[in-house]
């Protein structure tokens, strides 16, 4: 269990920059701020994965590469992180919270997808 949670530690050092900024940028292309300033267009080509109209563009086939890696670290840093919590942890809340971290975003597809 030492290995899993040292490897945790270093998976979510490495990808977290990486990580915070799809996250940010993720945010100000859900606010639609990426159509009115062209700093926010051109970083979020990057998260796209396309380019401007006058061919500038962040996007690479190794930086694809790397968010795959940094995907797929990112969804084994959670699974041992939701594994060390349950098996250290030993509460209650947290798999009530777990829980609630599926059925909200469930309940709010359900309720406002109509």
């Amino acid at each position: 269990m030492q290995k899993l949670r040292r490897l945790h530690l270093y998976l979510g050092c490495f990808f977290a920059p990486m990580l915070l900024f799809f996250a940010i940028s993720g945010i100000w292309q859900t606010l639609g701020w990426n159509d009115h300033s062209y700093v926010f267009r051109v970083l979020s080509t990057a998260h796209k994965n396309q380019g401007l109209k006058g061919g500038l563009s962040l996007n690479s086939p190794l930086l694809a590469l790397f968010a795959i890696f940094m995907s797929l670290g990112l969804v084994f840093s959670i699974v041992t992180g939701i594994v060390m919590a349950f098996k250290f942890g030993r509460s209650r809340i947290a798999v009530y919270t777990l829980l609630a971290g599926f059925v909200v975003p469930a309940l709010l597809i359900v309720i406002f997808s109509r």
